[in-house]
């Protein structure tokens, strides 16, 4: 590859500089690609992004702004599978290799147009060339751009710009990425009150909160970016269709823990205390999500009554909410 005029170096790094104001949601729609084509002329210019173990290629698809009509025509149904067996672009792609290449790379011009690839996707729609390159990041994540355009094609120079900019890019992948993640734990914990980690797609543990953090000390004598061994296992078998959630007893207290997509749920829960049989009604029917004055009403006493019940069965448990008290009935 050549290496880059002084010209190209400052637009670089411009471009790197403010690459972060680009995105939206998602650090590589919108704007990003549009200006992405300033660096590299294309007609159309495209990012997918998908997870290759999980069994679909659901994720981001994204094109830049104004190139919707390109492809609008496309039976993509017919000509998708067509595309996937020719495109040594992307077969390249598949190889993992991070490394910008053009269709030009791989055939000539002779043997594309004779191929149905061009007869079916290309040639339609006026284009003649095509430019992709995969970030680099870890199996099982695939991030790829993809540029086509017609009349000339796409120079050394113009993959000597995406091969530059792809460790910036990985960076911006990353800190998205980390912010997801995040947002999907503080969600997951706000809703559910209980410790929450979350999980990389190898397994790994991507984020815990303090809780987590404590329950996993407490529980398995250990604490990191790798899971318990008990935890891993655990996993695995729920894979395989074994029973949940998992229990670990210690002492008179439990830890019980639940798969939820790519998080665990962890939730520490102690024997019932005694409660008078009226305390224990009141407490049922609040578990099964009856109001203060439906209480009353079915028990026929004051609402005043119930409540100075319940804030007897509250100092009997050591909690402050309805949720606290409720899950003290959960699974016995």
């Amino acid at each position: 590859m050549p290496s880059l005029a002084r010209g190209d170096q400052g637009t670089i790094l411009r471009f790197v500089a403010e690459a972060e104001s680009f995105g939206s949601d998602h650090p590589f729609d919108g704007e990003f690609l549009t200006q992405l084509g300033r660096l590299v002329r294309a007609d159309w210019i495209g990012y997918c992004d998908f997870v290759e173990s999980s069994g679909d290629r659901s994720g981001n698809n994204f094109e830049r702004p104004g190139d919707e009509g390109v492809y609008s025509d496309i039976d993509w149904e017919a000509v998708g599978p067509v595309v996937s067996a020719e495109n040594p672009v992307s077969r390249h792609f598949r190889q993992r290799s991070s490394a910008a290449v053009r269709l030009s790379d791989f055939l000539t011009r002779r043997e594309l147009h004779h191929s149905q690839m061009y007869d079916l996707l290309l040639k339609p729609c006026g284009l003649e060339h095509s430019l992709g390159f995969r970030l680099p990041i870890a199996p099982p994540e695939t991030a790829r751009f993809v540029l086509d355009r017609g009349g000339r094609d796409f120079s050394a120079r113009d993959c000597t710009v995406l091969e530059a900019l792809s460790p910036h890019l990985v960076r911006l992948h990353r800190a998205h990425e980390v912010r997801r993640r995040l947002d999907v734990a503080l969600a997951v914990h706000e809703s559910s009150g209980v410790a929450v980690i979350l999980l990389e797609a190898d397994g790994r543990v991507a984020f815990a909160s303090s809780a987590a953090s404590a329950l996993l000390e407490r529980y398995f004598g250990k604490n990191g970016a790798v899971l318990p061994q008990q935890l891993s296992s655990w996993i695995a078998e729920r894979g395989r269709g074994a029973p949940d959630p998992l229990r670990v007893e210690a002492g008179e207290r439990t830890l019980v823990v639940e798969l939820a997509d790519d998080a665990l749920l962890l939730e520490e829960r102690r024997p019932l205390p005694r409660l008078t049989p009226r305390e224990r009604e009141l407490l049922e029917l609040v578990s099964d999500g009856w109001t203060n004055g439906e209480i009353a009403e079915r028990l026929w006493i004051s609402v005043g009554t119930v409540r100075k019940h319940l804030d007897n069965v509250y100092a009997k448990l050591g909690v402050h909410t309805r949720t606290a008290a409720a899950a003290f009935l959960r699974d016995g």
